[in-house]
């Protein structure tokens, strides 16, 4: 979901509704819808510890977490990047770059990126903090990049997909695609695969790219625009594309959640579903959360049914993960919640605070690691 400038007074009042404000603190957790819990939690949630990060401005900057060996990574919207130890929370450094950052964090070859709300792009050494490189592109960056062989791809607000090379930064080749008079307030990240790239855009299309040259292997529309609105017409490719082994899944606003073949593009099936937090998968299901604060199991093979989970309906979820054996997602009330994968129900309810959490949860060697909006970030295991 991308917008930019030219359509600002239409986006920020969308956004705002999108966002749930209504002229509250945006930060703030929304009320928790009364929610039926078992007796007994089937998962026991510990905290062990927690840390300050520097809070983010607004929803739509995607502070999210990453990690890389024995570190986990974070960034403020003024530009503080920090690397925590992910199993005490030790502080291993912190850099300030003095930018709006708008696009966190990504990491991976040794390298933290982060990415500025003016399309500045920056790569710091995973050890130290210290800058390895910034690249200026010139467009708004409101997703993290894709750290990966040998390239940082990047995808900017106003409909390119830039690769720069991984050790220099230096720009290997560029995508462009046009985009809609009116769209959504952000857009989703690029995912790597092995030697090519997947990206989402405005107008309901994916791509994927060739990742030496950046030319197209396939392009397949997930969602096409209907009405006679340009509000109607929106079908952004917000949530990331989700590759599962030879299978890929994307999911558009006002549009359709689709299975497609990875090496050709095709549709294998699609659901009506409005997408706006994100999809995740097991061996058997598709999880995705819808506009609503709904989550939906969906058959990975042929796109049937399989539950609704509509107890978080009227909050914003975060794109769901897999944890322990079960789903697990961070909503706007500020919590996060433990979902049975075989009928949706809601087994264990954790409250990080009362600000909200918009990011997902991050999932590394069994721990969970949740930041919310404020810059509270929190370690938890499970039982």
């Amino acid at each position: 979901m991308t917008g930019y400038w030219l359509r600002v007074g239409v986006i920020v009042c969308l956004a705002l509704v999108l966002a749930g404000c209504g002229g509250r603190d945006i930060l703030s957790a929304d009320d928790s819808p009364q929610l039926e819990l078992v007796d007994e939690p089937a998962v026991g949630v510990q905290a062990l510890w927690s840390a300050r990060v520097g809070r983010a401005s607004v929803p739509y900057h995607r502070l999210e977490l990453a990690h890389w060996q024995d570190m986990i990574f974070a960034a403020s919207a003024k530009g503080e990047v920090t690397a925590l130890a992910a199993g005490d929370g030790a502080e291993r450094w912190t850099r300030d770059l003095d930018v709006e950052i708008s696009g966190a964090v990504a990491a991976g070859e040794g390298l933290v990126v982060v990415a500025s709300a003016t399309g500045r792009v920056f790569a710091l050494e995973a050890t130290d903090g210290s800058l390895r490189w910034r690249s200026e592109l010139g467009g708004e960056v409101l997703a993290p990049a894709a750290v990966g062989q040998g390239r940082v791809v990047v995808r900017t607000g106003d409909g390119r997909v830039v690769a720069l090379s991984a050790e220099t930064g230096v720009r290997e080749w560029l995508y462009s695609r046009s985009v809609p008079v009116l769209s959504l307030r952000g857009h989703s990240a690029p995912v790597l695969v092995p030697d090519g790239v997947v990206a989402g855009f405005d107008n309901g299309r994916l791509s994927a790219l060739d990742l030496a040259s950046g030319n197209p292997a396939w392009e397949a529309t997930v969602a096409v625009p209907e009405g006679r609105t340009d509000l109607a017409r929106m079908v952004d490719l917000d949530a990331d594309p989700l590759v599962v082994g030879g299978d890929l899944f994307a999911g558009t606003y006002q549009g359709r959640v689709a299975g497609i073949a990875l090496a050709s593009g095709q549709i294998a099936w699609a659901r009506d579903v409005s997408v706006i937090g994100g999809l995740a998968a097991d061996a058997d299901n598709l999880y995705v959360t819808d506009t609503e604060g709904r989550l939906w199991a969906f058959d990975r093979r042929n796109g049937a049914s399989v539950w609704r989970l509509d107890d978080l309906e009227g909050l914003q979820l975060s794109e769901p993960v897999v944890h322990a054996g079960y789903v697990l997602l961070a909503a706007s009330d500020g919590g996060v919640y433990w979902i049975d994968p075989a009928d949706g129900r809601i087994v264990t309810t954790y409250r990080v605070g009362n600000a909200r959490i918009s990011a997902a949860p991050l999932v590394v060697d069994g721990g969970v690691y949740i930041l919310d909006l404020r810059g509270r970030l929190q370690a938890l295991t499970t039982e």
